[in-house]
């Protein structure tokens, strides 16, 4: 019996299932348990973020509708001393300047009125509707461009009663203005402004963060954006970037980072409170310690569940790696017999694997003996193939001998040398001569076709000129072309193509082809020799106007011994040769020989061979042909 063959090295081993299934398991804990931590990270911060926006919301809007009430205060005393009398009568006759002094005295006493209460500081100044200052009282501020600012940016809105500006810069600290128009009879006659500074955000911001046990940042900034301000009054820097979504507002702050932020507009002014708490008071201790206790349990589980994966995966896996190791036996022919797994899903298994596995012994065992039965007769038809080659070289050879002899004293008697003959006796040696012609053609197809199949036949490729080999076909092949009446045609090849092949039998291929065109063409048809070509091969047809051959003929027509069409009257028919001979010349030369025909209308063999490499293309890739087409 035949020694097993080796198995192959299979791929590169990895780990085995006795420790990726354990590991598997652990992974898939382990990552069931992180979702499930994240998950509660992001509930609980979703939770502690709503309790707080619920609280940060509840604090601004508290504050905003105080300073809402402040402003409400303030905006009555402006309108009631608005609509002052005396007021009224010199912001009217500021432009004829014929306010009385007595009103000038009044008006005076008036404005006096929004300067009490601590705002002694604060002056106040009563303007014509055209721009002019008429009185201040309290420190005079210098005038600059607070009309064309102020009162003419209050628009059309202010006759309706007291307005606030939005927040402006006032040296370090932060002033808004109080705007009241004077109006009588429907027209504005005057403005009455008193510039105001922020107060009581550091008592709200002390009162905020007591709530709410948290640091927490209060502002108070323009409804544009456009200036930001903090206790006590202090102008501070927008935030680097806000993100709005549906849960809320976020800044971002370069120094204290991602801040959750609430907010509420002041209904009296265009300002808007703000009210920030930074992301890490959200989530708190007791956030963090949850999450911190949540992943010490997640990371117990994770051991736990490691363990029990080991020993289940072991309890299953062991039956597996072993049924592994005996079907590797199995595949080098050293099975002896399987582990016994028990009677579950495993067991089974192992029992039906051995089961297999000695039926697959046994048809292995058998395959081997086959095959060697096999191998011996390959050896044995191997060697009667090389005799019947040799035999066949030598009875070729062996036929020559006498077939020259015959041939020649035909030969000499035709010549007469034996005595005149008559006509009949002319006539019989002729036939003798044709018969040994065609006999030793057959002889000579026999014995290349012979050193074809045995490997002798030895080939000379170099370079070879294409249109001068067609050319020396023709005068080869006129007399059997007169013989049977029979139009050539030959389109010449461009002189510059070669082709890689051996010169003679590239001659021998196109003359069995051009034969068999010549033989199976009834006569009047027409024979053809042509080529063409591209950048690396080059195709020779040989066309007929035969009776083209069947198409269940033709996947068989350049096999040994097959002729397209055999028929009793043509005795001098050769034994099917020809082609094949022929194909196996072009392949050798790495050509190949092809056909296509049509029964009725001819057939065309088109024979390709590989283009000699540093012969030109002719102009513009068309064929130049040396001369006209030549006809016989």
């Amino acid at each position: 019996m035949a020694a097993p063959a080796p198995v192959p090295d299979g791929p590169r081993r990895t780990l085995s299932l006795e420790w990726k299934l354990p590991l598997v398991m652990t992974c898939g804990i382990a990552a069931a348990l992180a979702v499930l931590l994240l998950s509660a990270y992001f509930v609980l911060k979703g939770r502690s973020e709503g309790i707080w926006r619920d609280r940060l919301g509840h604090a601004i809007h508290e504050i905003a509708h105080d300073v809402d009430a402040t402003l409400s205060q303030r905006k009555a005393l402006f309108d009631d001393v608005a609509r002052d009398e005396a007021v009224r009568r010199v912001a009217e006759a500021a432009e004829e300047s014929t306010a009385s002094p007595r009103d000038l005295a009044a008006a005076r006493v008036a404005l006096a009125r929004l300067t009490m209460g601590g705002d002694s500081v604060r002056p106040v100044e009563l303007w014509s509707a055209r721009g002019r200052r008429l009185l201040v009282v309290g420190p005079e501020l210098p005038v600059e461009d607070r009309f064309s600012r102020i009162i003419s940016g209050a628009g059309p809105q202010a006759s309706q009663g007291t307005r606030f500006s939005p927040l402006e810069e006032s040296g370090s600290r932060v002033r808004f203005w109080a705007i009241a128009p004077v109006v009588v009879d429907g027209a504005r006659v005057g403005f009455i402004l008193q510039p105001r500074y922020l107060t009581g955000q550091r008592d709200y911001v002390r009162t905020v963060r007591e709530f709410m046990r948290e640091d927490v940042d209060l502002y108070m900034r323009n409804a544009d954006g456009s200036l930001w301000v903090t206790a006590p009054d202090t102008p501070s820097p927008p935030p680097t970037r806000r993100d709005s979504s549906s849960g809320g507002v976020f800044d971002a702050r370069a120094s204290t980072g991602l801040m959750l932020a609430e907010e509420a507009p002041i209904a009296d002014a265009p300002w808007v409170a703000t009210i920030e708490v930074s992301e890490k008071a959200i989530l708190g201790p007791r956030v963090s310690s949850s999450i911190r206790l949540l992943a010490a349990l997640s990371a117990l589980v994770v051991l736990v569940g490691a363990i029990l994966s080991w020993i289940v995966g072991r309890r299953i896996t062991r039956p597996l790696v072993e049924l592994a190791g005996a079907a590797e036996s199995v595949a080098r022919g050293t099975y002896r017999q399987v582990v016994a797994g028990g009677s579950d899903e495993i067991g089974r298994l192992a029992a039906s694997f051995d089961a297999m596995a000695r039926e697959m012994v046994a048809a292995r065992h058998e395959l081997e003996r086959r095959a060697s039965e096999a191998d011996t007769a390959r050896h044995e038809a191997e060697e009667a193939n090389r005799s019947k080659s040799d035999f066949l070289a030598m009875m070729s050879h062996e036929l020559r001998t006498p077939l020259n002899a015959i041939g020649g004293y035909a030969q000499l008697l035709t010549m007469g040398i034996h005595g005149p003959l008559n006509e009949s006796q002319r006539n019989a040696l002729e036939r003798i001569d044709r018969n040994q012609t065609h006999l030793l053609t057959l002889i000579t197809d026999l014995l290349i076709f012979a050193r074809i199949d045995a490997g002798r036949v030895q080939y000379d490729i170099h370079d070879v000129p294409l249109n001068e080999s067609l050319a020396n076909l023709e005068p080869l092949i006129a007399p059997q072309l007169r013989s049977r009446d029979l139009t050539f045609t030959y389109r010449p090849c461009p002189t510059n193509i070669f082709v890689r092949a051996d010169g003679d039998r590239l001659s021998q291929i196109l003359l069995n082809l051009l034969g068999n065109a010549i033989k199976y063409t009834p006569d009047g048809g027409t024979v053809g020799l042509s080529c063409d070509f591209d950048d690396s091969t080059v195709r020779v047809h040989v066309h007929d106007t035969g009776r083209g051959i069947p198409a269940d003929r033709l996947a068989h027509i350049f096999e040994p011994f097959v002729q397209g069409e055999r028929a009793l009257n043509r005795p001098n028919d050769g034994v099917g040769l020809g082609l094949a001979i022929s194909r196996e010349l072009a392949v050798a030369m790495h050509g190949q020989l092809a056909v296509a025909s049509e029964v009725g209308r001819g057939s065309t063999f088109s024979l390709t061979l590989p283009r000699a490499t540093g012969t030109e293309l002719p102009v513009n890739g068309s064929v130049v042909e040396p001369h006209a087409e030549a006809t016989v």
